[in-house]
């Protein structure tokens, strides 16, 4: 009895190690489906990456966000830093309606005019003769017209050294140190440029619009009278000719180092888009881009 025991154990445990071994083979042999290996940048880079539809966008960079997200519907080249000219004007609308609802500046103050180093750039007072003016006609004059000597006068009422308050701005704001600001009005300083990249024009355009959306009501004329009966024509020519539905806004730019440039803004039915332009080559071609964006993100 004793023998047929360890027999049948013998036996027992002889199947399972054989039941077991055939386990293992047959699992051996069976191919896994191996997952790929992804990098941890890897993976951060597929999560940032934004689709880029073929819309025969000219510019060197481009982008297209809605105001609510912060991921871009459309991007083209946003790593690239340029010069942005007169966009820069941006944060110094921005800095400017910060301090009239701070009631450190009033729009009936009476500010004058500085000439300009650079004689061809956009002068209020080359266009009218006039020297005084007051913070709201100024404040038309750089967003309407892009008055490069307009924007000065508020920056330098603003601050002696409006640029570093700029930059200031933009840390708060959540810009990146590849943006940098060396005056009021977008004009080269000292051979130095006013630089950005389209994220960064996407956060400082938004919260310009979401802090203070009085800014619209002037960034949408396509004319503005001064107090003095001065009309002011816009450099935006997509107002004028009501190119794209719900456009009110936002800025042109342009050096010769920038090229032409463009941030621009449109809502319809509750939907707010922001698109960025830099770099056209020609100032119908930012508006272009900019229409082509504008119907990819409507659409879309």
């Amino acid at each position: 009895m004793k023998m047929t025991k360890i027999c049948a154990t013998a036996l027992l445990t002889l199947t399972a190690s054989i039941s077991l071994s055939a386990c293992v083979d047959r699992e051996a042999i069976t191919p896994m489906k191996e997952e790929p290996i992804v990098s941890t940048s890897d993976k951060t880079a597929k999560e940032k990456l934004t689709p880029t539809p073929n819309l025969g966008i000219s510019s060197v960079s481009s982008a297209l966000y809605d105001i609510k997200k912060s991921k871009p519907l459309y991007e083209e080249n946003p790593q690239v830093v340029t010069p942005i000219a007169s966009v820069t004007k941006l944060m110094t609308t921005y800095l400017v309606l910060q301090a009239i609802h701070d009631k450190t500046l009033s729009w009936d103050e009476k500010l004058s005019l500085e000439p300009l180093d650079d004689k061809a750039a956009i002068s209020l007072y080359m266009t009218t003769s006039k020297k005084e003016w007051t913070v709201k006609d100024l404040y038309a004059a750089m967003i309407v017209m892009s008055a490069n000597d307009a924007a000065e006068a508020l920056g330098k009422r603003l601050s002696d050294d409006f640029p570093a308050k700029m930059n200031k701005e933009a840390k708060s704001m959540g810009l990146s140190n590849r943006s940098n600001f060396v005056s009021a009005s977008g004009l080269d300083k000292d051979g130095k440029e006013n630089v950005s990249v389209s994220k960064d024009l996407f956060l400082l355009a938004s919260e310009l619009i979401t802090k203070f959306p009085e800014v619209l009501d002037m960034t949408s004329r396509a004319s503005y009278v001064t107090s003095n009966d001065y009309t002011l024509k816009s450099t935006d020519a997509l107002l004028a000719n009501k190119e794209i539905d719900g456009l009110d806004g936002l800025k042109t730019g342009f050096t010769d180092g920038a090229g032409y440039c463009f941030v621009g803004t449109a809502e319809r039915n509750g939907k707010r888009l922001i698109s960025i332009v830099l770099k056209a080559k020609t100032t119908d071609a930012r508006f272009q881009d900019t229409k082509k964006l504008m119907a990819y993100g409507f659409t879309n």
